[in-house]
């Protein structure tokens, strides 16, 4: 048993050197998985550990958490799509044509001391192609935030100071899983140690793209998570309400940014995914309310 363990952690030590961030970054979780000498957590399917991916000497004094958004994925959502492609290619997606996974390497460089980690989960702009429509309950928001905190709490979050970056729905996420963990007692540490928030076009009061979606269901036949970022949606409406007070309450930093030009999606589709009025917290027209 000895000799054929170690004969894979030299196969995961040689593949974790790859320059695909997929091959390394799977060998790494399995790698930390092995390791009970130095490593602690646990890191379950869907959370991936960018940084550090070897033992080091140096402490890790803080977590940053990355959770990506409708269509996104651990690793793509945080690069750039920055190569010229041919249609072919596009249709295959092709991560040779993606740039650098910018936590795991700049980030990682800058900060050497943090806990990089992202994590992924499965979304669908249609239910047309769904394998098992059945359990469309998975797809919840409320379903998700569960599943992600049992993982990310096995993963150690919540042990150190924290750092949340979320894109798109992943922001929704986010809010869902801070509400639920502050209900129970074996996840408020999660709260207790969040420093921060950064919402990268998160949309907060619906998506353009839900509103198109639905209003050509003969088209997309719309999944569980487009139609719960239908603008005006009152699940959505009283997430935001009930995390707008907690994080008032809990004073959490929160810092938002705002998409300013079109995103294309699919074929079809050129539009603001999350439009200027939906990426903030307090919306505008409560805001200029305010103001007057």
């Amino acid at each position: 048993f000895s000799a054929t363990f170690q004969g894979w952690v030299s196969v995961l030590a040689e593949v974790m050197k790859s320059q695909r961030i997929m091959d390394s970054s799977h060998a790494a979780r399995a790698l930390a998985n092995l390791d009970r000498e130095t490593v602690h957590e646990k890191y379950p399917d869907g959370v991936y550990l960018l940084h550090p991916q070897c033992r080091s000497s140096q402490p890790i004094k803080a977590d940053v958490l990355f959770v990506h958004g409708l269509l996104g994925a651990a690793f793509k959502t945080w690069r750039q799509q920055d190569i010229e492609q041919s249609a072919d290619e596009k249709e295959l997606d092709v991560e040779d044509e993606y740039s650098e996974c910018w936590p795991k390497t700049w980030l990682a460089s800058d900060f050497p001391m943090l806990r990089i980690i992202s994590v992924e989960y499965d979304t669908h702009l249609s239910d047309w192609k769904a394998k098992c429509p059945v359990e469309s309950y998975r797809e919840s928001i409320a379903y998700r935030s569960s599943e992600l905190l049992r993982k990310l709490r096995a993963a150690g979050i919540g042990d150190r100071p924290l750092i949340w970056m979320s894109h798109s729905m992943g922001g929704l996420l986010v809010k869902k899983m801070l509400l639920d963990a502050s209900k129970d007692p074996e996840m408020d540490s999660i709260v207790n140690n969040t420093q921060g928030i950064v919402f990268y076009s998160v949309p907060h009061h619906g998506s353009r793209l839900a509103e198109y979606s639905v209003n050509v269901r003969f088209l997309l036949f719309p999944s569980v998570e487009v139609k719960e970022l239908s603008k005006d949606s009152p699940a959505l409406k009283a997430l935001n309400d009930d995390f707008l007070s907690f994080a008032k309450d809990k004073k959490f930093p929160v810092l938002s940014f705002a998409e300013t030009l079109p995103t294309r999606v699919g074929r079809m589709l050129s539009l603001h995914v999350v439009p200027m009025e939906s990426a903030g917290l307090i919306s505008l027209a409560i805001f200029k309310k305010e103001l007057v």
